[in-house]
């Protein structure tokens, strides 16, 4: 079950126990997308969930993780289920799309920043598949995270594939000093 960064010093993905270093990897790279002077609200520990195996049970534990997280952040509940929902649509595109040849791992980080805003990246670090012709029934998930989130945004690299998404708090939320 992931765990809260502030609240222990490892995080797991379905029984397998990360290092704190690569926590603060997973963190930093988060905080580097974040605008000069803006960091992580201090009030509000990220939630950092590295090396999910890409299978419904570790992937549900997640999004019941992340949604206790994002009752928290302070946005109204309809937003916070986007979030969740977004969040969830983009693992599950990383568990399918990045690894064609089997499952791989996937990291989630989420956190409020001292602007007011609240975002999630999730990361795989496999090949992403270009998109069938004919998707059928499916090829719709980017469109989704697009629709629920206020700002979405894919970058892929050698390393693998990244989504960060993000939510503006409401208007005359305190922010953290």
């Amino acid at each position: 079950m992931p765990t809260n960064s502030r609240s222990r010093g490892t995080e797991t993905g379905r029984g397998r126990s990360t290092s704190a270093g690569l926590s603060t990897e997973l963190l930093t790279r988060l905080v580097e997308t974040l605008r000069a002077g803006v960091g992580v609200d201090p009030t509000l520990a990220p939630l950092v969930c590295a090396g999910i195996q890409g299978q419904p049970g570790p992937l549900v534990e997640v999004r019941h993780a992340l949604g206790r997280w994002a009752a928290r952040t302070g946005l109204p509940a309809a937003t916070a289920a986007d979030l969740v929902l977004s969040s969830y649509e983009a693992l599950a595109n990383a568990a399918d799309h990045a690894y064609p040849s089997g499952e791989g791992p996937v990291d989630l980080v989420a956190a409020r920043t001292t602007d007011g805003r609240v975002l999630v990246t999730v990361t795989d670090h496999g090949q992403w598949r270009p998109p069938p012709h004919d998707p059928g029934f499916r090829g719709r998930g980017l469109m989704m995270i697009k629709a629920l989130s206020q700002r979405a945004e894919v970058t892929q690299g050698p390393r693998g594939t990244t989504v960060l998404m993000e939510w503006e708090l409401p208007a005359g939320r305190p922010r953290p000093e």
